[in-house]
């Protein structure tokens, strides 16, 4: 179970970095707009690497990294819906709820992807 849900995290991670060029694509516009396609992806990766990947380079506190993450994926469903896509920013924000709830339930459990037990919340 830990397993499919650390898969579907990874899926979310790169939703989440292809929802935001999305709504940049059509939130922006004029000249603006290719820039904001490629940076919106590039500021989520580099947020996301920076802080919230399991090797990031950057060590927070862990009720950190979840309002972190929850803003990310908050703002960007939002964007989604002022973009015309309800549905899915409401799904990319409800999927990733779900999937924080079994990874902290599945907390200590063994994975294909963590060989060691875990100790704590992703």
């Amino acid at each position: 179970m830990r397993t499919t849900a650390l898969v579907v995290r990874f899926l979310l991670e790169l939703g989440l970095a292809a929802a935001a060029g999305y709504a940049a694509w059509n939130l922006a516009d004029g000249g603006w707009r290719i820039a904001a396609v490629v940076l919106a992806p590039i500021v989520v990766i580099a947020l996301w690497a920076t802080f919230l990947s399991p090797k990031a380079p950057v060590v927070i506190p862990t009720w950190v990294k979840l309002v972190l993450e929850a803003a990310l994926f908050g703002v960007v469903g939002y964007l989604c819906w002022r973009a015309g896509a309800p549905v899915a920013g409401a799904a990319l924000a409800a999927v990733w709820l779900v999937d924080r709830l079994v990874l902290w339930l599945t907390r200590g459990t063994r994975s294909v992807f963590e060989p060691e037990a875990d100790t704590g919340p992703r």
